[in-house]
């Protein structure tokens, strides 16, 4: 290569489009294709894949002396190299034409519709025609309208198209569509979502728009102007935001017929691609006709001249909306049309496959008898030829215009070929030309045909070639010779020994090791063979002046004989593509999953743009899936947790999350918030094939052969990164966990709720061995509220007890291989400093002080379950302090609260209640039915309690912290003056009940007549004047 020349000409060189080259470069870069297939029918059959013909035979026969009108589709696949041979053509033409022949050719250009028009009538035959008006109007055709209004006018032309006509798109068969699926259509055509799915970048309106707006880039646009499958293809997603947003019902009912409706989406896709031709007609303000009658015309004018004439098109499609108007144009028969005077026409068409299949029409196919069938793999039985096309790009880019100009000006004789002047790549592999040789610089053949072999299948043709191979190489290799080769590619089975060999030096880096590791496979022989040949040495069948030039070191190999053949110089005599004679050294079979894993390990290393589909079930990445599971059961097994300072409980905690990973793969699909990530290095291969062969090979063990040296990089890996997962689980983002801290807290005020901290006055009093002790919940039945209750019943349900686990669990160290056990060695020290800390909070934690966004789920519950908590406490409260307050005043209103003093008081009361009671019944008065022994007994038992109940409602009163308040309420002051109050509440309405009918039976005596009947009742008068002095006394105890 002439590196300087180079730099300034590949750009040139290598454009996406032949047809854009110079003449110079065009001639000097080509390639004699020799596989073309002449036929009178579009299919190749294998009679016809007998008689390939060379690009000279099809000229001689196309382009011989002829009277006829001639009609030629030149067809293959896109890229396969229909462009190069028409511009061959073309250019061939120039030279040995007739000089009454004129030659039209109609270049792809930008592949646009404006394109072609603008060429026609460019043309010196068209520029003196008279009819002005209608190339003027070609001319301008939609380039007038803004892009997004243009892309607009398409969309609308389809709507209204389709929602005027009868289903069958103007063709003259059976309805496509029903009426019903019509209308349906319509209305998901207007609805604003569909219409931004339909009008999205890679989208079907703007594949249409590209065809005949002008096209602003270099890149060659192959794709056609129709709808796709995918275009019309609808999922549950889309359908739901459809029904979210209010679509049309029959929108929605088009939009669920769609669904996984593979055969429905093809008849909606082929019936609206009948309209594509009418709206690009309609928004480029063309009529069918317009364009042969620009032909016709030309043809006229030559006829006058006495002149024939050949029409190069180099893609149909670029003529997409009147293509069939163009082809009916130029499917002429000159016996036809004796009186109108129109010149003989020789037309060569290019289209691919596809298109001629798909778009052409029934009738249009009929009237084609000459087919020039390109074949994709121009070079599957040609090595030569492969080679030959890199060399002459090579060789291109290193010369100058000058040089280029000079040889054609000799009619680029074959003989006078010039070749470059090699400024770098002194050693590399070289192609002979007659009798000169090409330097391949930065190639050797081996490297080429590999690179090929590489290639998909659908992608071995000249363009995808030149792409793919030929100017990512070269630009690498003039940018930055020391990175080259940046580009990586798979060396699935090859033999691992170098590899290997060069993976485990110690010296090099992973950037230097890799490239070694692809040069010495694809460039060389995949050896480390060394031999001396002619004064040089070679490594791996690589001279080493090439390493000292890429900046590579020199490997140390092995010495073997001189081969008898130079597989870095490619001559003719080469034929098949395979190069039998370098043939891949012998390898033992591999394990499947280990060949298949490491194959995507080494494109994950190579190709910094791979991502590994950890998570997927397909077979490519079984095995690492299975790796990475495998690390990390390793890795909690043997880390010794406790000596490390990391609790049982919170490393199970991070293990037990079902998506945490201790270790995963840089670039993997799958998200992780995995503690270390696996760069994608050499070193982090030896350690997946590592656990690959242990699981693989090994049967879960480390007893397979080479298992040593495995186990010992495992081992020194894992010490490596221990301390970062031991932080890991004890930190995440700069903090330190701290849900024990949570978990005690909430124990607490479970301890709090079950009644069984009543004895505190405040939390900070609180002792450390409370936790300890046994103190399953009461089922007992309390006076608390509802709140309250709710509250405890969550404090004693699952989460709860999770929680006490936990508080128990942490400071535990279980022993031998156990993570949980009942069986407490406590680290009693820390956990009571632990504790401490946490009573000295007064169990109150904001939510800024709660762990809520701890990303290990188990660690995060903890905190969520005590949030849960501190955030009803104070509802709780203010609860239980509301229903207290209502007691009180009840009880107010009936004793006055201010001379009770001790338990006797209380106990007074009631015994003033029952004697009232008991003199009722001995008066006969009618409330002694009410009566209640038991529940007098209670109250005097409980008097004690309904004292303290008293006195802490006052306490209450002057209290407003809220734990202090849980503590007192805790106590249960409401249960102990249920009875009292209903005692109390029951005795002062039956005070004024008897009062009243001692009243009335009092009355009743004084109104009777004589002596006899006041002693008749005298005994009665005792009894109620004592019923009237034990009111009064009962009147005062409670008043």
């Amino acid at each position: 290569m002439n590196i300087e020349v180079a730099k300034k000409r590949y750009k040139d060189v290598f454009r996406p489009d032949v047809i854009n080259n110079t003449q110079g470069d065009f001639l000097a870069t080509h390639v004699p294709m020799k596989n073309l297939f002449v036929t009178e029918q579009a299919e190749v059959t294998p009679q016809d894949r007998k008689h390939p013909l060379s690009e000279e035979e099809v000229f001689d026969i196309f382009f011989a002396p002829n009277e006829e009108d001639q009609f030629v589709l030149v067809k293959g696949a896109s890229g396969a190299g229909k462009s190069h041979l028409i511009r061959w053509f073309y250019t061939m033409l120039e030279i040995r034409k007739d000089e009454n022949e004129v030659v039209l050719p109609i270049r792809r250009a930008d592949n646009t519709l404006k394109g072609t028009i603008k060429q026609l009538i460019e043309l010196p035959e068209v520029k003196n025609m008279p009819n002005t008006d209608l190339y003027k109007k070609l001319a301008s055709a939609s380039t007038t309208i803004p892009e997004i209004e243009l892309k607009n006018t398409i969309y609308y032309a389809f709507v209204n198209l389709i929602e005027s006509d009868d289903g069958k798109a103007g063709e003259d068969k059976e309805r496509m569509i029903n009426r019903v699926d019509r209308q349906h259509l319509v209305a998901l055509l207007q609805n604003a979502l569909f219409k931004e799915k339909l009008m999205s970048e890679d989208g079907p309106i703007e594949r249409i728009y590209c065809k005949f707006a002008e096209n602003k880039t270099t890149e060659v646009n192959d794709k056609a102007a129709e709808f796709v499958l995918s275009d019309f293809e609808v999922d549950s997603d889309f359908f739901n935001e459809l029904l979210n947003s209010g679509a049309d019902e029959k929108a929605r009912k088009i939009a669920n017929k769609l669904i996984d409706n593979d055969v429905f989406v093809k008849k909606i896709v082929d019936y609206i691609n009948l309209f594509v031709e009418k709206v690009i007609q309609r928004c480029a303000g063309l009529e069918p006709g317009d364009l042969g009658l620009v032909i016709q015309e030309i043809r006229q004018e030559l006829f006058k001249q006495g002149k024939t004439l050949t029409i190069l098109i180099e893609d149909i499609t670029a003529a997409s909306g009147v293509d069939d108007s163009l082809l009916d144009a130029l499917l002429t028969n000159k016996k036809g049309y004796t009186d109108r005077k129109l010149c003989r026409i020789n037309s060569i068409v290019g289209s691919t496959d596809g298109y001629y299949v798909d778009k052409f029409r029934v009738n249009t196919k009929a009237r084609i008898e000459h087919f020039i069938n390109v074949p994709d793999d121009m070079f599957s039985n040609d090595s030569n030829g492969l080679i030959e096309f890199f060399a002459r790009y090579l060789n291109t880019v290193s010369l100058t215009e000058l040089e280029i100009e000079k040889w054609l000006t000799d009619k680029a004789n074959a003989d006078s070929y010039p070749i470059h002047e090699v400024t770098l790549g002194d050693g590399w592999g070289e192609f002979k030309l007659g009798n000169s040789v090409i330097n391949l610089f930065p190639f050797t053949p081996k490297a080429i045909t590999f690179l090929y072999k590489k290639q998909d299948a659908n992608l071995r043709h000249p363009r995808a070639l030149m792409r793919d191979i030929l100017e990512p190489y070269l630009k690498n290799a003039i940018d930055d010779i020391y990175e080259y080769p940046k580009k990586r590619s798979s060396l699935e089975g090859m033999d691992p020994t170098l590899q290997n060999a060069i993976y485990n030096r110690n010296d090099l880096d992973d950037n230097t090791k890799i490239r070694l590791t692809q040069f010495m496979y694809i460039w060389g022989d995949g050896t480390n063979n060394v031999y001396t040949k002619k004064g040089v040495r070679y490594i791996g069948g690589i001279a080493d002046t090439v390493y000292t030039q890429l900046g590579l070191p020199i490997f140390d190999g092995k010495e073997v004989e001189v081969p008898a053949v130079d597989v870095q110089i490619s001559s003719p005599v080469d034929t098949q593509i395979e190069d039998d004679k370098v043939k891949p050294p012998i390898i033992a079979k591999e394990n499947e999953q280990v060949a298949i894993a490491l194959k995507e390990v080494d494109k994950w290393i190579e190709d910094k743009s791979y991502k590994l589909n950890i998570g997927q079930t397909t077979a490519n990445v079984r095995a690492l899936n299975d790796a990475r599971k495998n690390i990390n059961s390793y890795l909690y097994a043997v880390i010794d947790w406790a000596s490390e300072g990391v609790p049982i409980d919170a490393m199970v905690r991070v293990r037990d999350a079902s998506n945490k990973f201790l270790v995963a793969f840089e670039r993997q699909t799958m998200k992780s918030d995995a503690v270390v990530t696996l760069p994608a290095s050499i070193e982090s291969r030896k350690i997946i094939e590592a656990f690959v062969r242990w699981s693989e090979v090994g049967g879960k063990s480390w007893n397979f052969e080479g298992s040593t040296d495995y186990l010992f990089r495992v081992q020194k890996w894992t010490e490596s990164i221990k301390p970062m997962i031991v932080q890991s689980v004890m930190r995440y983002d700069q903090k330190e966990i701290d849900y024990f801290s949570y978990a005690t807290a909430a124990e607490y005020y479970r301890l709090i709720f079950n009644g069984l901290c009543k004895n505190y006055q405040n939390p900070q009093n609180f002792s450390v061995e409370m936790l300890l002790q046994k103190n399953d919940p009461e089922e007992n039945a309390n006076g608390h509220s509802k709140n309250w209750n709710d509250l405890q019943k969550k404090l004693n349900g699952s989460d709860g007890m999770d929680n006490r686990n936990c508080v128990l669990q942490y400071y535990n160290l279980p022993q031998g291989t156990a993570v949980n056990s009942t069986n407490y060695e406590y680290d009693y020290v820390a956990f009571n400093k632990a504790v401490r800390r946490v009573i000295n909070t007064g169990l109150v934690y904001t939510d800024d002080e709660l762990q809520l966004d701890d990303p290990v789920r188990k660690r995060r519950l903890v905190s969520e379950h005590l949030k849960f908590v501190l955030d009803r406490i104070n509802n709780v409260v203010e609860e239980e302090k509301r229903i207290l307050n209502e007691k009180i005043e009840t009880i107010k209103q009936i004793i006055d609260i201010d001379d009770i003093d001790d338990e006797d008081d209380i106990k007074e009361i009631i015994s003033d209640i029952k004697k009232f009671y008991n003199q009722a019944q001995l008066s006969h008065v009618s409330v002694a039915i009410h009566y209640d022994a038991t529940l007098i007994n209670s109250c005097n038992k409980s008097a004690s309690s309904i004292l303290s109940a008293i006195r802490t409602a006052n306490q209450i009163a002057g209290t407003s912290n809220t734990q202090e308040l849980l503590l007192k309420f805790s106590r249960d002051p409401l249960l102990a003056l249920v009875d009292f109050i209903k005692l109390i509440t029951m005795a002062n309405a039956d005070v004024e009940k008897a009062n009243q009918e001692i009243v009335n039976r009092m009355n009743g005596h004084t109104q009777s007549d004589g002596d006899t009947d006041a002693e008749k009742y005298v005994n009665e008068k005792q009894n109620i004047q004592t019923c009237k002095e034990i009111i009064a006394e009962v009147k005062k105890s409670v008043n």
